[in-house]
């Protein structure tokens, strides 16, 4: 969950120590390695040097791992190309703690000559790099936010998976104009024979959830909605706010990913799908943090850090300082929100586990 569209001054503002806390997206992209690996050695280069893109990129080590196989697959196919290696996110990204990891002793840059790295800056949903340049192009844990705020009225829920009527259908209408938004700049961006892999949150068929589908995170963004509440029921921030707030994303079933692709003739003529799929999470799926379960003061903690690393920012500028006073107050907040929200994993444990399926598309462009 890295990309919040929200632009605080710093995206990643309020994100606690990011990397430590940033378990599920490193694990997605782990899971992509070999994936990638298959993808760069079909590739056939056709200009002077390949392009690796990375969108939506955050701030962490998940982003040297996103780009780590290309590179070493692109070194031993084509020795005597370039490689030139782009992070792309908003302004407000960290990049100097990206480019400390990327020049440090983990990095990529002390391993192999010949990789130039460099920076786009901007919105994916807006063009990024130059048309017919990136020769593979990720995107990990990131194209789920929403270009933009969703003016809704949501009482007693935060989130889109909760959602039904009008706010539902406000919500996913501004979810498949960006989904159409971000295909469309990378169907520009990509050469013809380049890849494009995007493995972010997904959601599943459920029958007896709320609109017929289980989302990832349902669980934490409950205990969200719970701890917000309580803060409103106890007069410490605006219950009116609170009842207008949701967080703007959107977890893609497989049919929502897939439909743009075969419906829209722009799209369908610009990518062959390879993959689409959503697959429960290597590992302990119903709950990213079950092995901690035994232990409730770690288990609560995980959970603290996890969903600060993410949502610190977007709670900030959209429920906790419209309703303080200063800046100051708007600290301790947030202290308060993520000190009630760690008693509320400590007290009822895996209630608001985390369930995680990824959702996998795979495109070659035409």
């Amino acid at each position: 969950m890295k990309h919040s569209p929200h632009y605080p001054m710093k995206s990643t503002e309020g994100m606690v120590d990011y990397d430590r806390n940033s378990a599920a997206q490193q694990q997605i992209v782990n899971t992509q390695s070999a994936r990638i690996r298959e993808l760069v050695e079909c590739l056939s280069p056709a200009g002077p040097e390949v392009t690796v893109v990375d969108y939506g990129c955050g701030p962490g080590s998940s982003a040297v791992e996103a780009v780590r196989p290309s590179i070493e697959v692109c070194r031993a196919r084509f020795p005597d190309l370039p490689v030139s290696v782009v992070h792309a996110d908003q302004p407000g990204n960290d990049w100097n703690a990206l480019f400390e990891l990327v020049y440090g002793t983990t990095g990529y840059q002390g391993e192999a000559g010949g990789i130039r790295t460099s920076a786009a800056v901007g919105t994916f949903y807006g063009q990024m790099v130059p048309a017919n340049s990136v020769d593979m192009a990720t995107c990990f844990a990131a194209s789920h936010w929403l270009s933009r705020a969703v003016d809704v009225h949501l009482p007693g829920s935060i989130w889109f998976a909760d959602a039904a009527g009008e706010a539902r259908a406000q919500l996913w209408d501004q979810a498949r104009q960006d989904w159409v938004a971000f295909l469309s700049r990378r169907a520009d961006e990509l050469r013809s024979g380049g890849h494009l892999l995007v493995a972010t949150l997904g959601s599943v068929p459920e029958d007896d959830e709320i609109n017929g589908t289980a989302a990832s995170g349902r669980g934490i963004y409950r205990a969200i909605q719970v701890v917000a509440q309580s803060m409103a029921d106890d007069g410490l921030i605006d219950a009116a706010i609170l009842d207008n707030f949701v967080f703007a994303l959107w977890f893609m079933t497989e049919i929502e990913a897939r439909r743009p692709l075969e419906d829209d003739a722009v799209l369908s003529e610009a990518f062959d799908i390879l993959e689409i799929s959503v697959a429960p999470a290597p590992g302990n799926y119903r709950d990213v943090f079950g092995a901690f379960a035994g232990d409730p003061d770690e288990y609560a903690k995980r959970y603290r850090g996890y969903i600060r690393a993410f949502a610190d920012s977007t709670l900030r500028k959209q429920l906790l300082e419209p309703s303080a006073k200063d800046a100051k107050d708007a600290d301790k907040l947030a202290d308060e929100f993520f000190d009630r929200l760690e008693e509320l994993y400590r007290t009822e444990t895996s209630k608001y586990a985390f369930e995680l399926w990824h959702l996998l598309v795979v495109l070659k462009k035409t």
